[in-house]
């Protein structure tokens, strides 16, 4: 399996997705492009920079990463000092519970050897949990674990895991800068925090899974908690998140992945690689406004979707709405009585919505 990855990134080397990488299949699972860089180790930004030659427009701003680590730096200094006060302070942890490890500190360092160790340390951990050691650790702070595609591990590194000690096994936790206004905080940086902490839940069922654990999901309910900054302040705060969906939504992304890999290796001619911008700009996409949420590719699919005149180009409801005519094309002939007559009962329908629209707009307009 490695060495067809291999053969399919043509000389570009393998790329851990991380927990943000295999999240973003399960934002867009209809999106085969997507699903299959990710299977063979290439993200998005690679794809869209180095093979389609796309300008590296933006990013994330330099005030919001700093403002995101130095948020994360002082929650987790001094020990996870913050962090520890916090889970007392909503009474999910005791004084006593009070044993904190920080994974990167047992093995500091970036190469190979260093991260080696530090799965191997939090394997460690996660076996003592599980044995119900009453000296595992009640926070774990950046621990790095595994997630397996088509065979093959993936590393991921969530912010924490917690646990009390009478808890059966760890939940999944992320810490973000964003800020928390209650209902009216972004939906779309709580999703994405939320699809984050179900890595994390999907990375614990795995390793216990490889431990021999008959029912992983039992020991590991799809919770996952979230670590938002009060406004205009540092000050954290924490909630617990249902995350039923979002991990539902990785585990398909996960079963489909072998079948992915041999659609993929069926679609491409002999010795096709991905590093190829021809073959890599005709692997299908699956083009939705929120892809500019995610994927670094979402210009490209923005511009193939235009193209071809895609409703999904007016938005998601814009898309449902005129499905059955398939083109912006397509519905503008229907509705001016042009082209080919209505191929099915569905267009037909669709042609008369659309003339009635019409009407009441142009009423509207000579009202004015």
């Amino acid at each position: 399996m490695r060495f067809v990855q291999h053969r399919l990134r043509g000389g570009l080397p393998p790329e851990e997705p991380g927990a943000r990488g295999i999240e973003r299949v399960a934002r867009n699972p209809q999106c085969f492009k997507l699903k299959a860089l990710t299977i063979v180790g290439i993200t998005p930004a690679t794809a869209a920079h180095r093979v389609l030659g796309m300008p590296d427009r933006e990013g994330q701003s330099p005030f919001a990463l700093a403002l995101g680590n130095q948020f994360e730096r002082r929650m987790l200094e001094s020990a996870a000092a913050m962090l520890f006060t916090l889970y007392r302070e909503k009474g999910r942890l005791d004084a006593a519970e009070a044993k904190i490890v920080n994974v990167d500190d047992l093995a500091p360092g970036s190469d190979l050897r260093a991260r080696r160790r530090r799965e191997t340390e939090t394997r460690r951990i996660l076996e003592a949990k599980r044995r119900g050691d009453p000296s595992a650790p009640n926070l774990v702070i950046k621990p790095r674990l595994q997630v397996t595609l088509v065979g093959v591990p993936h590393a991921i590194e969530p912010d924490f895991f917690v646990a009390r000690d009478a808890d059966v096994f760890y939940r999944s936790g992320e810490l973000k800068s964003y800020v928390d206004r209650g209902g009216k905080t972004e939906q779309a940086d709580i999703r994405s925090a939320c699809r984050q902490a179900a890595v994390g839940v999907l990375g614990l069922r795995q390793e216990l899974a490889r431990q021999g654990v008959v029912n992983p999901a039992r020991a590991v309910p799809a919770f996952g908690d979230l670590v938002l900054r009060a406004p205009g302040s540092f000050n954290p705060r924490l909630s617990t998140m249902t995350l039923e969906g979002e991990v539902a939504s990785l585990e398909r992304a996960v079963n489909e992945a072998p079948r992915d890999l041999d659609e993929l290796q069926a679609l491409l001619p002999p010795g096709a690689t991905l590093s190829d911008p021809a073959i890599l700009g005709n692997i299908p996409h699956h083009y939705r406004p929120s892809c500019k949420e995610h994927c670094d590719l979402w210009r490209f699919c923005r511009n193939r979707a235009l193209a071809t005149s895609q409703p999904v180009i007016l938005g998601d409801l814009a898309a449902e709405q005129l499905a059955a005519a398939g083109t912006i094309t397509r519905a503008l002939d229907l509705m001016n009585g042009r082209g080919a007559p209505a191929r099915n009962p569905a267009e037909a329908a669709l042609a008369a919505q659309l003339r009635e629209a019409d009407a009441e707009h142009r009423r509207a307009l000579a009202n004015l």
